[in-house]
């Protein structure tokens, strides 16, 4: 008889958990901009999203006999869907060691997004009374701002590298 044990059963267990109701895994532009004529223009109707959003980051953690805990990261998304900007959902997983120190001392190593799907992003332009493409979010026009190759992540998505000491006080 073979019974399937859950994931956690190799010793892993869930050292940290947070989750939220915004989208997390890029920045979305809020639509109000000021254009060079200096009218204040509000297109935010534009980059509200469609469906409901939800970001999570989820820390594993395996200890081991010999004072190390190994970590696995995880950053999840459920993506980004306005009329003129388009997140894909994301999965971000990364990999890390907390070493116990002499004391009550500690050291953690992560580095996070090792491994990254999905989170493609695409953007649409807006036009103005004579047809010319513009960017919503921005103001700038839409061959201006293609080429200045926005980077629109954020930190739960980026590559990111983590050193943490942790130095315990007992009174």
């Amino acid at each position: 008889l073979f019974i399937a044990q859950p994931a956690f059963a190799d010793g892993w267990h869930i050292l940290s958990l947070s989750a939220s109701s915004e989208h997390e895994g890029s920045h979305v532009w809020s639509g109000k901009f000021t254009a060079l004529n200096g009218r204040d223009y509000d297109a935010s109707a534009f980059y509200t999203s469609r469906h409901q959003t939800l970001s999570a980051k989820i820390i594993l953690a395996r200890p081991q006999q010999n004072r190390i805990t190994w970590l696995m990261p995880i950053a999840l998304d459920a993506g980004y869907e306005a009329r003129l900007y388009q997140a894909k959902p994301l999965f971000g997983l990364g990999l890390g060691a907390a070493i116990a120190l002499s004391g009550n001392a500690m050291v953690s190593l992560r580095a996070e997004n090792l491994m990254r799907l999905g989170g493609t992003i695409s953007e649409q332009p807006c036009y103005d009374g004579f047809r010319r493409q513009y960017h919503c979010g921005t103001g700038l026009a839409w061959t201006d701002y293609s080429r200045l190759d926005h980077k629109r992540d954020d930190t739960l998505a980026l590559p990111l590298f983590k050193v943490k000491f942790i130095k315990r006080f007992s009174f």
